[in-house]
């Protein structure tokens, strides 16, 4: 099987490879702390517990994941892992700020993944009619279906830790706490997908008659928290060019407005220690009308030149060139950042944008307030932008949930999961009007806790195996078909209203 590694092993490994390994949790709560790679133990400890590092095997049933913690299993014991068994991914991980994410071999659709989170639980020791299941989904109509899927396995209607854009509304612990016995807090920001132009950040609104709109931005608050920033970007791109002069010197021309505070209506802040050669700024090359030139930095300079020997399929000249495609009086052409093949010139090394996370308090801007200091990154970042900035908050939102938590009395002593994931909405055909439209999800993290008191966070790899060796078949499962036909035809049970005041008791009569 896969094994879980402990830190020396890791490191060990990590060396071999030559490759950092990243998304180790460190847990600084109770009495203890013990710390691996993929598992977490915070104390206190429980009785007769050893004091080395637990290790799992990712092929054990979850109830073997905590020796002595977990009620005997009542799950079916796990089977292969069907397709994936045997298969490696074909793209690396996605490096991103809070270790990397690997996408190729860990999504699954929303139909598979609820039966088998639902016989993880139940493996873990979680009873049958007993687990109060609660989302944290943006409140997006294409998240309806997910939530049926939810009710459906669970057999209750999930309570809500959302709010819009997949940020978790963690004052809700307590309540939703007194709603069950066991409980799991499916975490999921989402993102959109339109198979026919392979676009994410995007998805067919069926309820919108006018074909022209009906392909909306999907998730909006991400797309709108994006806009911004994205045109900034590309206004900052347009004020920079670029040419490497005949002794060899790059140059880099910069517009006024990005070096006068005054005039500045971006809001960006060029990296000039790191774009420019030492003492540039204060020495500039040529003063012009409207512009300033500098030789660039050895940093610079050395991507541009690994850039220009990659072929490219732009235009020559580039987009929005036709200014600044103009020879200076050496006779060779400045070219702009905006030309697709050199807009990686401006990386996230380079600028940064004003606005901090201390200009958005309060728990309205939390959602910008996450992705403000990662900015940079969601807009340099190979992917699509709407993709990253939901990768960032599926991240950010489960460390925060974590440590709500761990913290929390609220689940103390009671058997909980938080596992968070990415929802992509794969948008529906436009001409079959009664298809469902499909949601895959994309694991990240999970955080268990049992009522011993024994707890672990299980990193990606590590829930990606669990899952896939859960049985996609659900016994426990609602028909929930029959149960709404049983709503119409079910005798009604009477309602009353209690006069108080003559201390009476009246029927309600329905129509």
């Amino acid at each position: 099987g896969f094994w879980i590694l402990s830190i020396a092993e890791a490191l060990q490994n990590a060396m071999a490879r030559q490759r950092l390994v990243s998304g180790v949790v460190l847990g600084l709560v109770g009495a203890t702390c013990i710390m691996s790679l993929g598992t977490l133990f915070v104390g206190p400890r429980p009785a007769g517990s050893s004091s080395k590092v637990i290790r799992y095997n990712v092929g054990l049933h979850p109830s073997q994941m905590f020796p002595g913690g977990a009620a005997t299993a009542t799950a079916p014991p796990p089977t292969p892992m069907n397709n994936a068994a045997g298969r490696k991914p074909r793209m690396p991980p996605i490096p991103m700020p809070f270790g990397d994410v690997s996408v190729d071999m860990t999504m699954m659709r929303f139909s598979h993944f609820v039966p088998r989170l639902y016989n993880f639980c139940r493996g873990l020791g979680m009873t049958k009619g007993r687990i109060m299941p609660s989302i944290g989904f943006c409140a997006d109509e294409n998240q309806g279906f997910p939530i049926i899927t939810i009710t459906k396995h669970f057999g209750a209607y999930p309570f809500t830790h959302g709010y819009i854009g997949g940020i978790m509304a963690l004052d809700r612990h307590g309540p939703h706490s007194h709603h069950g016995d066991d409980f799991v807090i499916i975490h999921a920001p989402h993102v959109g997908y339109d198979p026919d132009s392979e676009k994410y950040g995007i998805y067919r609104r069926r309820q919108m008659a006018d074909p022209h709109h009906s392909m909306s931005t999907c998730c909006g608050k991400v797309a709108g928290t994006l806009a911004p920033y994205v045109d900034a970007y590309e206004k900052a791109l347009g004020r920079i060019s670029v040419r490497e002069a005949k002794d060899g010197v790059v140059l880099l021309n910069i517009g006024n407005s990005l070096l006068n505070e005054e005039e500045d209506d971006l809001g960006i802040a060029l990296n000039f220690d790191r774009l420019l050669e030492p003492e540039a700024l204060e020495n500039p090359l040529l003063l012009q009308s409207t512009s300033v030139v500098y030789i660039a930095s050895k940093e610079f300079t050395d991507l541009y030149r690994s850039i220009k020997t990659q072929p490219s399929n732009a235009s020559p000249g580039g987009q929005g060139s036709q200014v600044l495609g103009d020879l200076d009086a050496s006779g060779v052409a400045w070219r702009s950042l905006k030309d697709p093949s050199l807009k990686q010139l401006l990386n996230k090394d380079f600028f940064s944008f004003k606005k901090t996370a201390d200009d958005l308090p309060g728990e309205a801007n939390r959602f910008e307030r996450t992705l403000v200091p990662h900015m940079p990154f969601i807009l340099t970042h190979p992917a699509a932008p709407e993709f990253t900035a939901a990768l960032i908050i599926m991240q950010a939102e489960f460390d925060r949930g974590v440590h709500s938590i761990v913290t929390s009395d609220a689940y103390k002593n009671r058997n909980c999961m938080l596992i968070s994931g990415l929802n992509i909405d794969v948008a529906p055909p436009g001409n079959d009007l009664e298809a469902f439209p499909q949601t895959m999800f994309l694991p990240w993290a999970a955080y268990v806790q049992l009522e011993d008191g024994s707890q672990r966070v299980i990193e990606q790899d590590a829930l990606v195996s669990l899952l896939h060796k859960q049985p996609l078949e659900n016994k426990d499962a609602l028909d929930v078909e029959r149960g709404f036909a049983a709503l119409s035809t079910h005798q009604m049970k009477r309602i009353v209203f209690h006069n108080t005041r003559d201390d009476k008791m009246d029927e309600v009569r329905v129509v």
